[in-house]
């Protein structure tokens, strides 16, 4: 299954690439979590209320497809009720990782996708 969000928005602090991690949020986001996220809306032909995302799915993002190497017991939820996840790029899995956060392969050739307003992320359930 496939999943097709918008991006909508991107705050002034919403991508770290010297830390790879970039906040996803829904467009009902506040101002103060729109300065540090990508806003995305997903598509009606895609209902987020269905969304599954597990270990071995992926994300395209700028054509570049990324698999889910981790993802925490919180992602599904928040992602249906706040459009919300903290993705994870280039770092090792943590002991400790972050219940709503994917990580993914961190595969060095592979770059940082750039976020562009009005460009999708597709979120693939494999």
């Amino acid at each position: 299954m496939k999943w097709i969000s918008t991006i909508k928005g991107i705050g002034k602090k919403a991508v770290d690439t010297k830390d790879g991690m970039v906040i996803l949020f829904g467009v009902g986001a506040d101002k103060d979590l729109a300065d540090v996220s990508v806003i995305q809306k997903f598509n009606t032909s895609t209902p987020v209320s269905s969304f599954v995302f597990k270990k071995g799915d992926t994300v395209t993002i700028d054509g570049q497809t990324y698999v889910a190497n981790y993802v925490g017991p919180m992602v599904a939820s928040n992602m249906k009720a706040l459009g919300h996840a903290t993705f994870f790029f280039k770092r090792s899995l943590p002991k400790a990782p972050l219940a709503n956060a994917v990580y993914f392969d961190s595969d060095s050739k592979q770059p940082l996708p750039t976020f562009r307003v009005d460009d999708d992320i597709v979120y693939e359930h494999i």
